[in-house]
């Protein structure tokens, strides 16, 4: 018995004119770098803005200065990928709320000032106690406070946009999961941020159940959280633990 000879040809991804059914993406590097500076950016104002109302001086500065330096590799990374900074000027011209890409350089627009001016005020306390600089170290941490939290309120959509970007395309992996990515980006974006902060401006040392002092290098767990967990002294002999909060985790 003679094999039956197949009849229907290999399948052939492509188009009636010999080109790809989906064009492929012309972003290079430059994009996934802008991609990860733009939400480490939204990620660190958040946390200044949090570290500013809950009383963390240290957290804040951290958090802004984060911002800050995370927007301008951001929009470095973005011009030099359009290939002439003028293009990134012409885009302002008109506000397309359609357009993930409009909508994208607007935010991009108001939230780097905010976050410059909430980063530089940190240095007031760097400038003479007297005359015209004396006067801005005094105005310096108000202004400060007011950009910071502006560049907050702006910091979800600066987070979340380009996951709406990537979803308005034709790359059917990205297309259907428009309804995740923003929460994908905007979770990452804090995620990096908190890791910033951790490094930068590590919580203090809780202190041990017996008022001991605190071991050089706290365990990662207690370092984040803040707690601190021992065994009860009324059992010394039983697995029974005592969770003690350390106070404030960022001072």
């Amino acid at each position: 018995m003679t094999r039956e000879q197949v009849t229907v040809p290999p399948a052939d991804f492509s188009s009636y004119y010999g080109r790809p059914i989906l064009k492929a993406p012309v972003w290079k590097r430059d994009i996934a770098g802008y991609l990860f500076t733009g939400g480490l950016a939204a990620g660190g104002a958040l946390i200044g803005a949090g570290a500013q109302l809950t009383g963390r001086p240290e957290l804040r500065q951290v958090g802004r200065w984060t911002a800050f330096g995370g927007i301008l590799a951001s929009a470095y990374l973005l011009v030099h990928d359009l290939g002439r900074p003028a293009r990134f000027h012409h885009m302002l011209r008109v506000a397309k709320p359609t357009s993930p890409m409009s909508m994208g350089t607007w935010i991009l627009t108001a939230f780097g000032p905010a976050a410059g001016v909430a980063a530089v005020a940190e240095l007031a306390p760097r400038l003479p106690r007297h005359g015209v600089l004396g006067l801005a170290r005094r105005l310096a941490p108000g202004v400060g406070d007011i950009a910071g939290l502006a560049a907050a309120a702006t910091a979800p959509a600066l987070a979340t946009y380009t996951g709406v970007l990537l979803a308005d395309t034709a790359v059917p992996a990205w297309h259907d999961a428009y309804p995740d990515l923003p929460f994908v980006f905007g979770g990452s974006a804090l995620v990096a941020a908190a890791g910033v902060g951790l490094i930068v401006a590590p919580p203090p040392r809780p202190p041990r159940c017996d008022g001991s002092p605190s071991p050089a290098r706290p365990s990662s767990w207690s370092a984040v959280t803040g707690w601190s967990v021992c065994r009860s002294r009324a059992s010394p002999t039983a697995a029974v633990t005592v969770v003690a909060w350390s106070g404030r985790a960022t001072g």
